[in-house]
């Protein structure tokens, strides 16, 4: 089995679910979509859908834990044969083990209750693929396109972006009903190009894209494959094309996602950059069918990058902007983050947290809301030292950040005031 894809497709379920961890389930529900038809019967959607609960959104990217680890590893060697047989000793795993069985909760004691799941409340469906010369048609765990357009409209800001994006799933929703009339149809590249500065969501929205790519049966999985210029450039000769290769084999059946895009090109007359863009290129045309690519940047910078080739300007028609959040959007975060990580803001917090935001704002290299995780995560380390400066904690004091948690700004820039050592006892 191919650990890489599988690994990325896990990280993709359980971020997609709200889950700050990749366990073994997310593991099992990546595994059983790459087993395709081979999978096993009984772990069908409604497996699945016990398996994973609701869908959610997790704003930090989740990461393996040592079970899941060791579950990609045990699949490394395995055949397809043997994954089937893994896959079935892992769903009958006992809840403890972090793969809850499928079913009501209360019928055996884990899964999510049928009742969480209303009708129409983020459900996954089966739908059936198109019956291919090897075997039988194959059935594919497909999310609702509605229900993940809901999620993209739910993000905070980005209302240039979402119009973008539910245009293009127009465009694309019409030409595929046009096909089954056997009407013509406008050309409309699945591929795109995320223009904006850093920290408005490109990658979150990527990841939505793909999977709305994979609802609608553009593409066979709608998973994403993150990349940057390390993971498509080499330092030696011969190399380049292999890594692009490899990228691109991670990404069938799903999109894959270039951020800083630009940094592949301009780099020199003996760099191997303008190498991994005419293998992509290649690549792209070979795989058309059921690859996607979006490359993301700062608007310039994507200008130049999408120049640098005849193919990358032909193939690239669709162009997602992004703007800068606002004060009240960025704030929004903020409040978003502290509710996912239950911390309660105490009087005067948010009010100092927006006071440091609107100064960082006037920076020519203002981060958006990866400056507005930095604050949180800057205050929660200044919370963390002041509940443990006496040596013991309050179970009081576990969730609560006050005003001198949050940095002070004086002239334009932000001030620790936070006293060296242990506070009097």
């Amino acid at each position: 089995m191919d650990t890489g894809l599988l690994r990325d497709e896990a990280m993709q379920v359980a971020k997609s679910h709200g889950d700050g961890a990749v366990e073994p389930r997310h593991v099992l529900a990546a595994l059983l979509v790459e087993l395709g038809d081979r999978r096993p019967g009984e772990l069908d959607a409604t497996f699945v859908q016990g398996l994973l609960g609701s869908p959610g959104s997790a704003w930090q990217t989740p990461k393996p834990t040592d079970a899941a680890e060791a579950l990609l590893a045990e699949l490394a060697g395995a055949s397809r044969d043997e994954a089937v047989q893994i896959a079935k000793r892992v769903a009958a795993a006992p809840p403890d083990a972090g793969v809850p069985k499928a079913g009501p909760k209360g019928s055996d004691g884990s899964g999510p209750a049928a009742a969480e799941h209303p009708p129409g409340d983020a459900q996954t469906s089966s739908e059936t693929q198109a019956a291919t010369t090897d075997g039988p048609a194959t059935p594919v765990v497909r999310e609702s396109t509605a229900q993940i357009l809901a999620e993209l409209d739910g993000l905070v800001g980005l209302a240039s972006a979402k119009s973008a994006v539910h245009r293009t799933m127009a465009i694309q929703a019409l030409n595929a009903e046009r096909r089954k009339q056997g009407l013509p149809v406008v050309g409309a590249s699945q591929h795109m190009v995320f223009v904006g500065p850093a920290g408005t969501g490109k990658t979150t929205v990527a990841r939505i894209v793909a999977r709305l790519y994979g609802s609608m049966g553009l593409l066979s999985k709608g998973h994403l494959v993150e990349t940057g210029r390390a993971d498509l450039v080499a330092g030696y000769v011969g190399q380049t094309a292999i890594k692009v290769q490899e990228a691109v084999e991670r990404a069938l059946g799903g999109v894959l996602f270039i951020d800083e895009a630009y940094a592949l090109a301009g780099a020199g007359y003996n760099d191997f950059g303008a190498e991994a863009i005419a293998t992509l290129v290649k690549l792209m045309e070979d795989h058309r069918d059921d690859l996607a690519v979006i490359v993301a940047g700062y608007p310039d910078e994507m200008r130049t990058f999408i120049e640098s080739n005849p193919g990358l300007r032909s193939r690239f028609t669709t162009y997602v902007p992004f703007d800068d959040y606002s004060a009240d959007d960025l704030m929004r975060i903020f409040g978003d983050m502290a509710a996912h990580a239950m911390v309660d803001l105490g009087p005067g917090v948010a009010e100092q947290a927006r006071a440091n935001v609107v100064v960082a704002m006037t920076s020519p290299s203002f981060g958006n809301a990866r400056y507005v995780r930095g604050l949180f995560e800057e205050a929660y380390g200044r919370m963390a030292a002041r509940v443990m400066a006496d040596g013991t904690i309050d179970p009081g004091e576990l969730s609560s950040m006050t005003r001198d948690d949050v940095p002070t700004v004086i002239s334009g820039l932000v001030m620790d005031r936070s006293p060296i050592g242990f506070r009097p006892a």
